[in-house]
């Protein structure tokens, strides 16, 4: 008890003073922990929006040849596979034309297999990949068996509509045309049941997908690149991604890939940065906005509850001043000084942070007229929590340094007197 009365002078006013000193600190730090919470939260959603759009991901694309799709309908005709895209993209040229600047391309192949009998056809999109790049920047969710491995020789994997079409299952075995009019069996490892493919070919012709009616392919067998190019019989490739080091490197990576491919008319290159920082500009301004007025709100409660520790330190000067007088070692007065401001910050910190994690986390829409990036949810992590506790640590030294200063220089008996 006697400890409890020296460091907040008992349950009488200085206690009470500590008390509702406390308890403005936690008003205080709550405002200051909802301000990060929202401020942490918009920066999720705008990271969120960059995962979803990929800024930095560019397309190159050949020409679409619908010539391809006239292959007849009925009658008695050996199946055959035909690429979706006139193959004009250039390994080499492309790998030129992005050398230096850190980006990475994901190379593709865009296949067709066409079979048709008597009564009917079947078409399945075949995908010619590098697995461990396109799942950098794609979704595949594995329902049954694996995913492709880059070394993967003549193995496939399908989703569950085309699987369902093809009648295969894991370990089964179905034939595909090669250019030499041989048939090349591709054995079956993993059936997918979704499937998020960035920037895939048209839906142009029905095939099976796993999201029927979208103008986008939804579905097929996805091989490696290494037997696209066995059954393709060429290693040029039908389509391309660029990833570029940061968003920022796209522009001027699209006028270097553009003026690689100016002899090839039939070469499109296409990137979603211009378009997500339309998108995202005036929510970047609103944050930053917010951000501002949130430091300067930060720098008042900061001042606020220094000031309120200053008021309660001046209050036991004297008392401090006593009790070194008493023979008390100037570490353990330092202690009761620190402690006093420990318990007063630290604890309106925490309850204030608390109260405010507790109610305030509703999701709400950031004011940004041009942006389409959902609500924003208010969060509480490490970066917030290392926010409260650096302003908490800056009011304590704040609050205790004028009167280690005024104890360490002047005499006690002075300060005794000038507290008198």
């Amino acid at each position: 008890m006697i400890r409890f009365n020296l460091l907040f002078g008992g349950f009488g006013k200085r206690g009470i003073g500590a008390l509702l000193g406390g308890l403005t600190l936690a008003v205080a730090f709550g405002g200051v922990t909802a301000s990060a919470m929202v401020i942490e939260g918009a920066r999720t959603a705008l990271h969120r929006a960059e995962v979803r759009d990929r800024p930095d991901v560019i397309d190159v694309k050949a020409r679409f040849n619908r010539a391809l799709f006239e292959t007849a309908r009925s009658g008695s005709l050996p199946p055959t596979t035909l690429p979706v895209y006139v193959p004009l993209v250039t390994r080499d040229v492309l790998a030129e034309a992005v050398g230096g600047t850190g980006a990475t391309i994901v190379a593709r192949q865009s296949l067709l297999r066409n079979v048709v009998w008597e009564s009917g056809f079947s078409n399945t999109y075949i995908f010619g990949i590098q697995p461990s790049l396109e799942e950098r920047i794609g979704g595949f969710t594995v329902a049954d068996g694996r995913f492709l491995r880059d070394d993967d020789p003549n193995v496939a994997v399908l989703d569950q509509a085309s699987a369902k079409a093809l009648g295969v299952g894991v370990g089964d075995t179905f034939p595909v045309r090669k250019a030499d009019d041989t048939d090349l069996p591709l054995t079956v490892v993993g059936i997918l049941s979704g499937l998020d493919l960035r920037y895939p070919p048209i839906a142009s012709i029905p095939s099976p997908g796993l999201r029927p009616g979208e103008p986008f392919v939804s579905g097929g067998a996805f091989v490696t690149i290494q037997t696209s190019n066995e059954i393709f019989d060429r290693e040029d490739l039908t389509d391309a991604l660029v990833v570029a080091r940061s968003p920022s490197d796209v522009p001027g990576l699209v006028q270097r890939i553009q003026h690689a491919f100016r002899l090839q008319p039939g070469v499109f290159v296409s990137e979603t940065y211009t378009a997500f920082g339309r998108k995202v500009h005036d929510f970047r301004l609103t944050l930053t906005t917010f951000g501002a007025a949130s430091v300067l709100a930060l720098l008042m409660a900061g001042a606020m509850a220094a000031s309120l520790l200053q008021d309660a330190y001046a209050e036991r000067r004297r008392q401090y001043a006593v009790l070194l007088a008493l023979g008390f070692s100037p570490r353990h007065v330092g202690a009761y000084a620190v402690g006093l401001g420990g318990a007063v910050a630290l604890g309106g910190a925490l309850l204030g942070s608390t109260i405010t994690v507790l109610v305030g986390r509703q999701p709400f829409g950031m004011p940004a007229l041009l942006s389409d990036l959902g609500t924003v949810v208010p969060r509480f992590d490490g970066a917030v929590g290392a926010v409260v506790m650096a302003v908490a640590v800056g009011v304590l030294a704040v609050g205790v340094a004028p009167v280690a200063i005024r104890l360490a220089r002047e005499p006690v008996a002075r300060t005794v007197q000038g507290e008198e």
